[in-house]
């Protein structure tokens, strides 16, 4: 006799959903963005790892040859306040057909940072003030922005955000809106067949919290729910194998359309307290941001079983075939003691002491706010996830 798990049933009845980046996925897609961008003037933004990656590529290295490109391959992890004002000082008064990320996720902020400041009706005011005023480009025409992934993690290919960082200060800035949007993704996986170990793990992590994130969320519709419940299908299946050295190919792919998936759930929703709590932890002991959303997710969890409306048995039936709850938080645990995400996170954090002094640091309203449970003791979970 088969059991019928009843379907999560969103209690509100007024949401919208809207995600405008044209996609395209699947192994050597990027072939047709080489067609796109074929004899435009192109803004390339990368790392210096990401430019010897695309100047060794077997299709990515054809845009060097039919377009003019201008180089920003500076682009380091967390992508700085200053960092990003001093290349837009540089590029002011310049145009282009087009702007193309290349990497991560720091390579994508970078980017949308920079399509939407040097757009002509954004100039004038510098990024400091976009970042304070959301209005003065809500409604702007920037340059197109290509995507090209060559993590799995941030979705940012697909999302209306873009992380800057004020590392003088070491605070997190956001910028956000319509405008920030890419104009195309190509999720191309081969792309990242060879991510090492760490850096796998740790973008993995992050598309993980993001589908977690965005289903423990207020602002949850039925869209985002699919998207989130397939995301943390593949990854749960995929992330293990490839951290253990198990994986290959397949699993490659499963965790690009994880992250993509992701990133389409947040992008309506956005993220949540666990992306809340890392900031500092990134900003003050240098965490890989996926380790740091994930080092609080499983205490999280259990936090917001609380707020249960069927959505948690929902997930629960995705990851595990039935509706038990215990069970769904078992496969988070399992998830993060296989991945040692504690001991990860712990390597590089002296004591819990220097963590919970960061407590006040970890409630960021637009993301804090947007967790399920209201009230959650931020210190209970702090020492949760340290202690396990």
């Amino acid at each position: 006799m088969t059991t019928l798990i009843p379907a999560y049933s969103n209690p509100r009845a007024d949401w919208q959903f809207y995600n405008p980046v044209r996609l395209r996925v699947g192994r050597e897609c990027r072939k047709d963005l080489v067609k796109s961008l074929e004899k435009q003037t192109i803004l390339l933004v990368t790392s210096m790892r990401g430019r010897k990656q695309i100047e060794q590529d077997r299709f990515l290295a054809d845009l060097l040859k039919t377009s003019e490109v201008t180089w920003i391959d500076g682009v380091t992890e967390n992508p700085g306040l200053d960092f990003l004002e001093g290349q837009i000082s540089l590029l002011k008064g310049k145009t282009f057909d087009a702007v193309l990320a290349v990497g991560g996720g720091s390579a994508m902020d970078a980017a949308k940072s920079l399509k939407v400041a040097l757009s002509p009706d954004c100039q004038s005011f510098g990024l400091e003030r976009l970042l304070e005023n959301p209005e003065l480009h809500r409604a702007v025409k920037t340059i197109p922005l290509y995507a090209v992934p060559t993590t799995a993690g941030t979705g940012s290919e697909v999302t209306p955000f873009a992380t800057v960082w004020n590392h003088e200060i070491k605070k997190k800035l956001s910028l956000a809106g319509p405008s920030v949007f890419p104009y195309a993704a190509f999720v191309d996986a081969e792309l990242t067949d060879t991510m090492p170990v760490a850096v796998t793990v740790s973008t993995g992590l992050d598309a993980i919290n993001q589908a977690a994130e965005s289903i423990w969320n207020k602002n949850t519709n039925s869209i985002s729910m699919a998207y989130a419940n397939r995301a943390l299908q593949l990854g749960f299946e995929a992330l293990p194998k490839l951290a253990l050295g198990n994986g290959g190919k397949i699993e490659r792919e499963q965790m690009a359309e994880a992250s993509m998936l992701a990133g389409l759930a947040i992008s309506h929703t956005r993220t949540a307290l666990c992306h809340s709590m890392s900031y500092p932890v990134t900003a003050h002991f240098g965490v890989p941001h996926g380790l740091a959303c994930a080092f609080t997710m499983p205490a999280v969890l259990r936090c917001n079983l609380q707020a249960e409306d069927g959505r948690f048995a929902q997930l629960a039936h995705t990851l595990t075939g039935a509706s038990d709850l215990e069970d769904l938080v078992q496969c988070f645990d399992v998830l993060h003691e296989t991945l040692g995400v504690r001991q990860r996170v712990k390597s590089q954090i002296v004591n819990l002491d220097g963590l919970l002094a960061l407590k006040e640091q970890m409630f960021t309203p637009g993301r804090a706010d947007n967790n399920l449970a209201d009230n959650i003791d931020l210190e209970k979970v702090i020492k949760e996830s340290w202690i396990g």
